[in-house]
């Protein structure tokens, strides 16, 4: 999302911000060099967001891809107790049923009697064989499908085979990067798939909201580590003055570029070594512009 109409926009905000600058550095300015003085009514129209340092644990993930299937032991395939004629079907493909709900009427060749044949488990009908007016034999004549409960197998290569094992917490997306829930490592084949020469991790996932559909491809960020840090701060907030990475650091309507050493880092988040306490409040979005007005008022100086 865009934080201003324009760039022309950009400049003007910019260019108050040096002279309010510049007008507050006549008292302080050259003790603190790289700081950057801005009113609460500017940062509000300036976007600026702010977060508090403090300790949180990394994580070191690997992306897998996989599929969604069914899990068999939720697959019933219905057949009739008797042969005979098909009087009515009640079910429709792809209609969800619930249990006991009836499913179809046959007249058995035997006793002439109708009985009815009914859903042995709630779920969706993938698939139906039954037609008014036909015989029946012993193959199934629906099958249900309760995906509540679905798997996902991703294929794990030789160089992720040393990291991933059972246990570990899966975080699935869509193709388009949408969360859709997470899951665990429940199984690792132990055969590989002689085409693709990887091997099958499986995760059983929770699927009531039906977010998932079997036949989906998705893929899995797997976590196969977690480490404490003292010190956490967004990417975001990490900029370069001189050279030098720093993070502004909040104190009340003054911004002071805090020079850092930055350790690991995961998708959303770096670990400070050094320069800046747990406990301070630092700019964690739009600090780009606390980095523009540092620059733009240090230019106005040497002129």
């Amino acid at each position: 999302m865009m934080l201003f109409t324009s760039k022309k926009t950009l400049v003007l905000m910019l260019g108050l911000l040096v002279s309010q600058t510049t007008l507050a550095d006549g008292d302080h300015a050259h003790d603190e060099p790289d700081a950057s003085h801005i009113e609460e009514r500017m940062q509000q129209a300036m976007q600026v967001q702010t977060a508090i340092a403090g300790p949180g644990v990394l994580e070191t993930t690997r992306t897998l891809s996989g599929r969604v299937h069914v899990d068999p032991s939720r697959v019933s395939r219905v057949r009739p107790r008797f042969a005979g004629l098909i009087e009515a079907v009640d079910a429709a493909l792809w209609s969800r049923v619930e249990r006991g709900q009836r499913l179809a009427r046959i007249q058995s060749n035997d006793s002439l009697q109708s009985y009815e044949l009914r859903a042995p488990i709630a779920g969706w009908v993938v698939r139906r064989e039954a037609l008014v007016g036909e015989i029946t034999g012993d193959a199934p004549l629906f099958v249900i499908a309760d995906l509540s409960r679905l798997w996902i197998e991703f294929d794990v290569f030789d160089h992720d085979l040393d990291a991933v094992r059972p246990g570990q917490a899966v975080n699935i997306r869509g193709l388009h990067d949408d969360a859709l829930g997470q899951g665990v490592i429940e199984q690792l084949s132990p055969l590989a798939i002689h085409s693709a020469q990887s091997v099958r991790a499986r995760v059983v996932v929770d699927n009531a909201a039906g977010h998932l559909r079997p036949g989906q491809y998705v893929s899995g960020d797997v976590v196969i580590a977690r480490v404490a840090q003292a010190v956490l701060v967004k990417h975001a907030a990490v900029q370069q003055v001189e050279g030098r990475d720093v993070v502004f650091e909040q104190q009340g309507e003054t911004f002071v570029a805090r020079p850092v050493v930055l350790g690991a880092r995961d998708d959303d988040e770096v670990a400070v070594l050094e320069g800046l306490e747990a406990g301070a409040r630092y700019v964690s979005g739009n600090s780009y512009l606390i980095k523009a007005d540092i620059e733009k008022s240090g230019a106005a100086h040497q002129h």
